[in-house]
């Protein structure tokens, strides 16, 4: 594009979401008018029908002058044909007038696109050249901002592996506690016997389901330290509360069968799991945050590095015909 640089065309290119935008607007107002004016052209046809079958039915001549009313009647009628009329026609030309400006709106948007896709080829070459050319004089600011992009990616992945391993041990968490709330009922000292058969069976079922979901927050919770792992955070609390958790629900079991008090021992591990709870939920929000940073400084550093070659001078000469890679 002779006398035109990236530049140039990067910046006519930011109108175009909000001409896209405003095009899908239009879009709905043309199919609200098209649809009134065809309650309009309905009103208009129905008035004129009524008018048409009025004269069909009019009084002798003579007789109409001496009564006045029939053509009292038909002028009225004849007035509601006209405003109807007029109401329809300023409608139609409404549309035509928005018409013109939907084709406007897409003309400039076509041309936008196709500059759009100048700019991303000239763009995918430059970024190429100065990537696979050690001597351009922006590869090494460009590596850098590729080294910082590609991290920044990686540790967004990680930190929404460890987010959704925080919200299943949360999941679970609060599942246990309540299990361990139910337990109250069913550990007392008759549990294994003088209740008959279907009673202990039923006991038995409840433990096995208690267990079940000890077990299942306990590989969580243990996922959850990996994950952990491979995300940098600044607190470490929530580290030890999960390894002490973590101990307390593979030997919960036992406790409860052998324990001398086993009121006390669930009192103690409900009180380990609500502090779990706590800090697995604060911990689900400085993840979500961190999502939230994490997703900020990719796209920050993608921009560097569009603006980067976007603004490359010697890439683009000051004509725009002699760059040593300039547009084609």
């Amino acid at each position: 594009m002779r006398n035109e640089t990236l530049q140039d065309i990067n910046q006519s290119i930011n109108s175009l979401p909000a001409l896209e935008q405003r095009r899908m607007r239009l879009l709905e107002r043309i199919g609200a008018s098209r649809e009134h004016l065809r309650d309009l052209k309905a009103n208009y046809e129905a008035s004129a029908g009524a008018v048409e079958k009025s004269q069909r039915r009019g009084l002798p001549m003579t007789f109409q002058k001496i009564i006045g009313n029939h053509g009292k009647k038909l002028d009225n009628e004849m007035m509601e044909v006209l405003t109807a009329k007029s109401n329809y026609e300023k409608e139609r030309e409404h549309i035509k007038d928005l018409e013109e400006e939907n084709e406007d709106l897409l003309r400039r948007i076509t041309n936008l696109n196709q500059r759009k896709m100048v700019l991303q080829d000239e763009i995918n070459r430059r970024e190429e050249n100065i990537s696979t050319n050690s001597n351009h004089d922006l590869y090494d600011s460009y590596q850098k901002i590729i080294k910082k992009s590609s991290a920044a990616a990686t540790q967004l992945v990680e930190n929404e592996e460890a987010l959704k391993a925080a919200q299943k041990v949360l999941g679970s968490a609060t599942a246990s506690l309540i299990e361990l709330e139910n337990a109250e009922s069913w550990t007392t000292s008759d549990m294994w016997g003088g209740s008959g058969l279907v009673s202990r069976t039923t006991k038995l079922s409840k433990i096995d389901h208690a267990q079940s979901t000890f077990n299942r927050l306990s590989s969580q919770m243990q996922e959850l330290e990996r994950e952990l792992a491979d995300v940098h955070l600044a607190e470490t609390t929530i580290l030890a509360t999960i390894s002490t958790a973590n101990h307390m629900v593979e030997s919960w079991f036992d406790n409860i069968l052998s324990g001398q008090d086993a009121a006390a021992l669930l009192m103690r591990n409900k009180v380990q799991i609500r502090v779990l709870i706590t800090q697995v939920t604060a911990l689900v929000e400085r993840l979500e945050k961190n999502e939230e940073e994490l997703k900020i400084r990719f796209t920050s550093l993608e921009l560097q590095k569009a603006d980067l070659l976007v603004t490359c001078q010697s890439c683009q000469s000051e004509d725009g015909e002699n760059a040593v890679c300039g547009i084609r």
